[in-house]
């Protein structure tokens, strides 16, 4: 990780360099100079990085060597953006009315530049400082033997193909499949009836295929026609409610799910009495996918509804832990082996050399089969592996990969990740950033490919250009980049947007890669400050709220995160404006602030002022805010800003044209919101627009016309309300929508014209997809669960 973020302070020096903004703010004499010596230390330790990350696995001097380095990089790599923040702001309004701002920010930039509570008398000194700092840490690498390396600064060419063989993960599983579903599908015995119902365990590590081997019992048809089938996911957070929602909604069927939202108000005991309603008289298999509790009075209340069903109904646990088998009085436990080597490089063939023909299979299988015998007997690193071995075209490659030092760590939990940190390293550095930001997400997660990306450009991984289109196309290539090397699964596409999940053990993988940097918390009931056990400064914290709680007032180590992101609930707004205000006094580096569902106050405080690199702000669905604060309008970093359905919020200021590096505007579901301003068209960088509302009758002097769109010609995504008595069609066919890829137009009700006409009007037929409707209400097709990213 390190490597990339050197990587990105050198293109931010250089840029600042090569624009000449030195002579533009006057700073001291010498300061460039100064700058060119820091870029030409860093670019001398940026060649020793990839040798370092490998060695301090095992060589923990080394570890803390590139843990100084990344740590004074992250303030470095803050001190540059806020001056380039600065000559932002001074071009974009003007050098008259920022002369003194400039002035505050340049002393601000001075102590961000200072890594000891120490006055600095000019950027000339503190720049100085930085370059002493650089030379002890290139001089401290001599200690370790680090080897220099050549950087690689793009892809390596992949082949076309990108099929995965999802059923590789499951050889060698057939027998245990077939025992399960036969002690499912025998005949319940007398002293079943009225007594406990007859409970299977599938008990193995991480990465074993549990959950695969549980999905295959579920689906055989056999299975199927024998029981009414329910699933549920439980996780390390036992939730009884979730348990008992999941049952009543599989057994009711999935055309019920609309039910679902009342059931949020029922309590337990209302919800266990629909349990037991729905189960009465019924065989059912439920699968409860991933137990990790051990207190057997989590189940009592579940247990008994449970014996309601007709004899013969079963229940099927995933866990981790053989004493859950126990506690869930398991007539049958399947400790689910791990595989042997054959098996194990029969997956890895199957993925590496899947194209190629049985003579270069048996020519790669001596080294093919030591590779197997690290996999550890888990499917999940020899589909990771194969993943791998799949872009090494020889068999000195593959002896590379088996000859890696990384085979002989002897630390803890390390012969699971092993494996995966061979396929991590072989990815380029960039792309490592990326993967690392899985620890931020909850497990199992279902991620939105548009959000990570989004994600990744606002904490810098894509790295700096002006052109949009060209991060967001060089994030598609990282995103297809991991996906080629298995580290995703469960796709699927919802209204065209691609979904996936991060398997369990790819997820603990990313957090052991992090090491206390992503910090995951739940507050405890009635705390109003946080406590966090961390390795490493916390840059990235998520925060989960259950009802009834409240994000904390205080949280400790804040000054340096670049993420937040709070869990709430649907009904429930847990984030204060006291709390919000405190919290943007006390974290002034965050780039993303994700609040969806989760602010409860009328206004964001004029504190916000201060996240001066803020890129992502996603504040969806907080249905009490009104307003937003003129002070948002001057952060003109900003890249993401969502506000979909805030049902209160009435106005967007012209000031909102300031946001010149907006790239994403979401205002659908915003329903007191009655127009657009003009200042809008100020936004030429904008790809994605969902909730316009434009006039089409006129050429309007405040508000958003539908002219106005031909300013915006970036736009890839648009959804949009047009409103008016009838349709200027000389002011609509100034619109060139070539660029589009998916319009949705909701027309209100006082238009006349036909739809024909409106369609013709705005030029659609070189849209490849658009949708016309006159619901009141539009969806733009993008899913808020909190479970959705």
């Amino acid at each position: 990780m390190a490597e990339a973020l050197v990587s990105t302070i050198l293109q931010q020096v250089t840029t600042i360099i090569c624009e000449g903004a030195l002579e533009e703010v006057r700073l001291l004499r010498g300061v460039k100079e100064d700058l060119r010596n820091l870029k030409n230390n860093l670019t001398s330790i940026r060649a020793l990085l990839k040798d370092a990350e490998e060695k301090q696995i095992s060589e923990e001097p080394v570890k803390l060597w590139l843990d100084r380095l990344r740590e004074e990089s992250l303030n470095m790599e803050d001190a540059l953006d806020e001056w380039r923040t600065v000559l932002l702001y001074r071009r974009t309004d003007g050098a008259e009315e920022s002369a003194s701002f400039l002035q505050r920010k340049v002393r601000v930039f001075l102590g961000c530049f200072s890594f000891h509570p120490v006055r600095y008398r000019g950027i000339a000194h503190n720049i100085k400082e930085i370059n002493g700092r650089l030379d002890q840490i290139a001089e401290d690498k001599d200690r370790y033997q680090l080897t220099s390396t050549a950087m690689i600064s793009r892809l390596p060419r992949q082949g076309e193909s990108k099929s995965f063989i999802d059923e590789s993960s499951l050889l060698g599983r057939d027998d245990v499949k077939n025992e399960i579903i036969s002690h499912l599908l025998c005949e319940p015995s007398e002293e079943e009836e009225g007594g406990p119902i007859q409970t299977i365990s599938i008990v193995g590590i991480g990465g074993l295929g549990k959950t695969a081997v549980a999905q295959l019992v579920y689906n055989d048809e056999n299975v199927k026609q024998h029981f009414s089938c329910v699933w549920t996911y439980v996780s390390e957070n036992f939730d009884e409610r979730k348990i008992a929602k999941d049952i009543i909604v599989g057994l009711q069927g999935r055309e019920k799910q609309a039910n679902l939202q009342s059931l949020e108000s029922f309590s337990l005991d209302a919800l266990l009495d629909s349990v037991h309603r729905s189960i009465e008289g019924r065989k059912y298999l439920l699968v409860l996918d991933d137990v990790w509790t051990e207190n057997d009075k989590d189940f009592e209340g579940l247990n008994a509804t449970f014996k309601c069903g007709a004899p013969g109904s079963r229940i099927l646990v995933t866990t981790r832990k053989s004493t859950v088998a126990t506690i869930m009085r398991s007539s049958h436990t399947f400790q689910l082996n791990n595989l042997n080597p054959e098996i194990c490089w029969s997956i890895i063939r199957n993925i590496a050399l899947r194209e190629k023909d049985q003579r270069t299979c048996e020519e790669f299988k001596p080294v093919g089969l030591k590779i197997a015998k690290e996999c550890s007997g888990l499917p999940l690193v020899a589909k990771t592996l194969g993943g791998l071995l799949r872009f090494k075209t020889s068999i000195q490659g593959w002896e590379n990969v088996l000859n890696s030092e990384l085979w002989r760590m002897e630390m803890v939990h390390k012969e699971v990740f092993v494996p995966l940190l061979l396929s991590y390293y072989d990815l380029p550095s960039p792309v490592r950033q990326c993967f690392t930001y899985f620890a931020f997400y909850g497990k199992r997660a279902n991620l939105s490919v548009c959000h990570m990306i989004s994600v990744w450009m606002a904490q810098g991984y894509l790295g700096l250009d002006d052109d949009n289109s060209l991060l967001e196309q060089k994030g598609i290539e990282y995103f297809q980049y991991l996906m080629d090397r298995n580290f995703f699964q469960d796709f699927k596409t919802v209204n065209q947007h691609l979904r996936c999940k991060v398997h369990d053990l790819i997820h603990d993988f990313a957090l052991f890669l992090t090491r206390g940097e992503c910090i995951s918390l739940e507050v405890p009931k009635g705390n109003r400050s946080l406590t966090m056990n961390r390795e490493r400064t916390p840059r990235h914290l998520t925060v989960r709220i259950e009802k009834g709680f409240h994000f904390p007032e205080f949280i400790p180590d804040a000054e340096k995160l670049r993420s937040v992101v709070c869990y709430g609930s649907d009904d429930h707004a847990p984030i204060s404006e006291e709390a919000m205000h405190n919290l943007f006094n006390q974290a002034r580096r965050l780039r993303v602030v994700d609040m969806a569902s989760g602010y409860h106050g009328s206004a964001i405080p004029e504190e916000i002022r201060n996240l001066l690199h803020l890129r992502f702000l996603n504040l969806c669905a907080c249905r009490n805010l009104k307003s937003l604060p003129k002070a948002l309008f001057r952060l003109h970093n900003l890249e993401h800003l969502n506000l979909w359905a805030c049902t209160n919020l009435d106005r967007l200021p012209d000031e909102i044209g300031n946001l010149v590096n907006l790239k994403l505007l979401r205002t659908t579901g915003c329903l007191q919101l009655a127009c657009y301003p003009k200042g809008v068209v100020r936004l030429t960088g904008l790809t994605q627009l969902l909730g316009l509302i434009a006039r089409v009758d006129r050429d309007d002097l405040e508000e958003f016309s539908i002219g106005d769109l031909a300013k915006l010609n970036k736009l890839l995504v648009l959804s949009m309300k047009i409103v008016g008595n009838t349709i200027n069609v000389g002011e609509a066919k100034k619109v060139k929508l070539q660029n589009l890829q998916e319009v949705k137009i909701l027309v209100d009700g006082d238009i006349a014209e036909a739809e024909h006409v409106i369609l013709e009007s705005l030029n659609m037929s070189s849209v490849p997809r658009y949708r016309f409707q006159t619901d009141y209400y539009m969806d733009d097709g993008f899913n808020e669960s909190r479970n959705e990213w």
